[in-house]
């Protein structure tokens, strides 16, 4: 071939140099939202472990239970305060600290020297990942900062972190190999408000965003490949394009959810706080709950919730086609509490034999009901029975599609009747699983093809019921009172019902109003028991003393009506034996018993024809129990 000339090789080469972009002009480039199809490996995994922990955990605190700052400080929400300028606390070298576990809050002097005292001794990277694999879940979000500052990794933009602690230990880093090491995917959840960094001022944001933004520059460019933020909110305004176009350049698959910018930038994954999502399948969404209490950091143990309470809140969220972000706070020694680990591992039990009818599938084509949820991938609809169903018989709406087989997973010979009219599916009540009894159905045609079937709701009966009990620790409050566990149709705003549908613009009276009419007093006098939180809400509800041998709580629907079905959550899953009694008029019958009642749903065998029914708990795991919802239908 011939040579070219030299203005020939000048002009080409100039060409060859348009072509290839600069590096600026690649940044400028990245884009500056996630897609739907980064969501992939997120939707198939459903299941990930939440996790919260700082210094705050050697007190069972976060930095939310600081005291206020001084009078003259605007507050928390809009200028940081901490207490570098203030001398170290006696109580931090004598160990008199930890009285601090017993009070609501903690001096600012406190909470941010504790710090000096973290030293997580028994924090083991790989034993935490191999428990979170073996639990089943596909990936991890774990605190890199919190609200009160700490930062749980090694940066250069704060000395408040983890290398200035007693431990010295990246432990961002050493998890973030672990989690790698047994296929789990890492996300860091990062909150925009600090009440401790200085330059977090809402009236000259700028100097904080750019200490934001080199903090998220060193968790997505020091720790390998890293899945995604976790956000939680902040009232400070930045620049949220800039920070997105920064995920989105170090780490060009980041997902994110949606509490800093919602949907302006790209596709962000909601995250519903200690309640069930609604059914979307064109929104990814996370409910992220917590597996001890109410707290997000460690409690010291108390109040944690049973394993089928756990699996239940991941097959209703599969059913709902979201996922489950299931927090839990570690020791502050850096163990997982053992009653926890259990926890998880009883999980991963019921997932390594079931895990098909959640992993990799989406949700419906049923929505959700009282009577479970289903779940699909290609040819298959998985039925997630939830109920209690003595009677063996399912009848759901008819699917259009023709139904070649249909397989008990957990176990029997379920039996089905097919009509343009219904879907029967028949079981035997010896066959029933708990907490969910699962049938594959195998259809003649891909599942996904179906559009979501809507489910009837009906009207619970206890709205505006009078409900009474045995006894209460706090008669007069939310956190207490019997009054707690109905609806009423005087309340107002969003409400989280039986599994998930929310209603943003209207009151109870979407349950249709009940039968009692209240007088101004009554309805002043049940507000202030009841609080302005939504019935379901986990700081509401009923718990008797711990002195009440067998306690009970009432409902009162003040007519006799037909009652086929009966819905009971309780908060955490303390009770190990109960009775469900109706009133004849003349003494209290029993028409049902059970062992744990979670999240119950009973479809009555016989229907019953009642005005008072009562839950009777006669045995407990040793902790008062909290009721959040009784239901009659």
């Amino acid at each position: 071939m011939k040579a070219l000339s030299v203005p020939w090789a000048v002009l080409l080469l100039a060409l060859l140099m348009c072509a290839v972009p600069a590096a600026g002009a690649e940044q400028e480039a990245a884009p500056c939202g996630a897609t739907e199809a980064d969501y992939g490996w997120w939707r198939d995994a459903r299941f990930g472990i939440f996790i919260h922990w700082g210094p705050g955990a050697v007190i069972y605190k976060h930095g939310l239970q600081r005291t206020a700052p001084p009078a003259d400080h605007p507050g928390y929400s809009k200028r940081s305060y901490n207490a570098k300028h203030l001398p170290v606390p006696k109580e931090i070298d004598n160990g008199e600290f930890l009285k601090y576990r017993d009070t609501p809050r903690a001096p600012v002097d406190i909470y941010d020297n504790l710090y000096r005292v973290f030293n997580p001794v028994n924090f083991d990277a790989d034993s935490w990942a191999k428990v979170f694999k073996d639990a089943g879940a596909g990936y991890v979000i774990f605190t890199s900062k919190h609200i009160d500052g700490f930062c749980n990794f090694n940066t250069k933009y704060t000395d408040y972190n983890v290398m200035n602690t007693p431990f010295k230990q990246d432990i961002c880093k050493e998890l973030a190999e672990a989690c790698r090491k047994q296929g789990l995917r890492v996300l860091w959840y990062y909150i925009v408000s600090d009440m401790y960094e200085d330059s977090y001022d809402l009236s000259n944001p700028k100097p904080y965003e750019d200490y934001l933004c080199h903090q998220i520059e060193e968790l997505l460019t020091n720790y390998g490949d890293i899945a995604g933020i976790w956000w939680d909110g902040g009232a400070i305004k930045l620049d949220t394009e800039r920070i997105c176009r920064l995920m989105r350049r170090l780490q060009r698959g980041c997902i994110y959810n949606g509490r800093c910018w919602g949907g302006r930038h790209g596709v962000a994954f909601g995250s519903p706080e200690q309640r069930l999502g609604s059914f979307d399948m064109k929104r990814p969404w996370e409910t992220c709950a917590v597996i001890h209490g109410s707290s997000w950091i460690w409690n010291g143990g108390k109040n944690i919730k049973s394993v089928n309470m756990c699996l239940r809140m991941l097959i209703d969220c599969a059913g709902g086609d979201g996922n489950l972000a299931l927090n839990f706070g570690p020791c502050p020694d850096g163990s997982i509490y053992p009653p926890i680990k259990e926890r998880y591992l009883g999980m991963g039990q019921w997932l390594r034999q079931y895990g098909e009818s959640i992993y990799k599938t989406r949700g419906g084509p049923y929505k959700p009901g009282h009577w479970g949820v289903s779940t699909r991938r290609g040819n298959t609809v998985y039925l997630h029975v939830t109920q209690k169903w003595p009677g063996g018989v399912l009848a759901l709406p008819p699917l259009p599609a023709k139904v070649l087989a249909c397989k008990g997973l957990t176990g029997g010979t379920p039996e089905f009747t097919q009509s343009d009219k219904l879907l029967e599916i028949r079981l035997d009540a010896e066959q029933h699983a708990c907490p969910d009894t699962v049938i594959a159905l195998t259809l003649d045609k891909n599942a996904m093809e179906i559009e979501p079937i809507d489910m009837p709701l009906a009207p619970s009966l206890t709205v505006d019921a009078k409900a009474t009990a045995s006894s209460s620790v706090n008669p007069n409050g939310a956190r207490g009172a019997p009054e707690t566990v109905v609806n009423y149709s005087f309340e107002t705003g969003k409400l989280t019902k039986h599994f998930g549908e929310e209603s943003n613009d209207r009151g109870a009276d979407i349950h249709r109003p009940g039968n009692r009419k209240y007088t101004d007093a009554d309805v002043e006098r049940i507000k202030k028991k009841v609080g302005r939180n939504h019935r379901g809400h986990f700081w509401r509800f009923w718990m008797p003393r711990a002195d009440d041998p067998q306690p009970s709580i009432e409902v009162d629907i003040h007519q006799p009506q037909t009652i086929r079905r009966i819905g009971i959550n309780e908060l955490y899953g303390q009770i190990r034996a109960y009775e469900l009694q109706y009133h004849d008029g003349k003494e209290w019958k029993t028409f049902y018993t059970g062992n744990t009642v979670d999240t119950l749903q009973v479809q009555l065998a016989k229907p019953i024809v009642a005005q008072r029914v009562r839950l009777l708990i006669t045995k407990t795991n040793g902790e008062s129990p909290s009721i959040v919802a009784f239901d009659l239908f």
